[in-house]
């Protein structure tokens, strides 16, 4: 660092460095000479709520005579839509902590690591960040989100308000209780016919009903805001919906994969009775799975509607660069419950022709949940 800024002194600016590389060591940084601390910037970066406090990302350059800036993040990173009440609770306390402690700036930080999110998937999260770095303190989360649909969107219901909300409640649910992750790329992208996945879906099951309302409530708020006249950026309110949309597919596929795997256990077990009506749940439980309305059907169009939106909204965010990556994605997973739709419809041609089907794990079906075969 010190060459770095001897190399650039004929420039006459100030250096900003990420302070990780330096909070460890405190006696090293306080021993630098006075002429680099005069030089730079150090810039501490958390993006993580912290019960403790944020003191060690502050102090080692404070103590030393260093300026210092505080990072926090708006937890983009990994998820289909910002986790706001991580997002709330570092930028908060960091930034008041930060100016109670001397620094002088904010750099409020967006990450995308996944090369998956959207910049209008974060404006929650950035504009909250100006409010507090532009005022003195802890700035009012209450009063942030109270305000932040009228004055950002122009809606004067409240909706955009409440739809942020759910889809925090979301994402909480998930952190509080089924703990594995928020609403994370990781559980939209899981095959929940995998063993992975089914190991996902034991421990998400109580919460997925639960899950889907608040998504399916912040589709409804949303919808129910563009009603409103003279509403603005509307890029970020189809980023919102988007993101709704994919916390809702997150609980539907594990629900639905339950499902089939009921309806396909109850096809197996009928499948040798002699009575005409146990029977008969053969062909019927075979068309829930895979029909003009089956739940295969679902999770195709869930996942092909869900790349439209997200083509659309990329492209409302960002250049064509790297959205070939995130489609094939889509395209691969709607794919592979293409593969399966026909898969069954094998099974339900071999039910017509010879009056068996093949087992679950034959087609790859997992086994229903305990308590589930009727």
């Amino acid at each position: 660092m010190q060459k770095i800024v001897a190399e650039l002194k004929p420039l006459n600016r100030k250096i900003l460095f990420w302070g990780d590389i330096a909070m460890h060591d405190p006696a090293l940084v306080k021993a630098l000479p006075q002429t680099f601390k005069d030089s730079v910037i150090a810039i501490g970066w958390e993006y993580n709520p912290q019960l403790k406090g944020f003191a060690p990302w502050i102090e080692p350059y404070i103590d030393a005579g260093i300026e210092c800036w505080v990072a926090p993040g708006v937890n983009n990173w990994n998820r289909v839509y910002p986790n706001n009440n991580n997002m709330f609770a570092n930028i908060q306390k960091f930034t008041a902590e930060g100016q109670k402690g001397g620094c002088t700036g904010q750099l409020n930080t967006i990450w995308n690591d996944d090369g998956e999110g959207l910049i209008n998937s974060d404006w929650y999260g950035i504009l909250y960040g100006a409010a507090a770095a532009w005022q003195q303190g802890e700035a009012p989360i209450p009063q942030f989100q109270s305000a932040y649909g009228a004055v950002f969107h122009g809606d004067v219901t409240g909706k955009i308000d409440e739809a942020q909300k759910e889809m925090m409640l979301a994402h909480a649910l998930l952190k509080d209780n089924f703990k594995q992750s928020d609403g994370s790329d990781l559980l939209f992208w899981v095959d929940t016919w995998s063993p992975d996945g089914q190991h996902l879906g034991d421990l998400i099951r109580p919460y997925t009903s639960e899950l889907r309302l608040h998504a399916e409530r912040a589709i409804v708020l949303v919808r129910q805001a563009r009603m409103t006249a003279n509403l603005r950026e509307i890029d970020a309110l189809d980023a919102l919906e988007l993101g709704a949309r994919r916390m809702d597919l997150i609980g539907l596929k594990f629900q639905v994969t339950d499902e089939i795997a009921n309806y396909y256990a109850l096809a197996s077990k009928n499948q040798t009775s002699k009575v005409k009506t146990e029977r008969s749940l053969v062909s019927s439980s075979l068309g829930a799975i895979n029909g003009v309305n089956g739940k295969l059907q679902d999770l195709r169009d869930g996942y092909s509607l869900t790349r439209d939106l997200y083509e659309q909204a990329w492209l409302k965010s960002y250049r064509p660069y790297w959205l070939h990556n995130n489609l094939a994605r889509y395209d691969l997973t709607t794919q592979l419950w293409l593969s399966r739709i026909d898969k069954v419809r094998s099974a339900q041609r071999q039910w017509a022709a010879t009056q068996t089907i093949p087992t679950a794990a034959e087609l790859g079906i997992p086994a229903p949940p305990v308590t589930a075969v009727h």
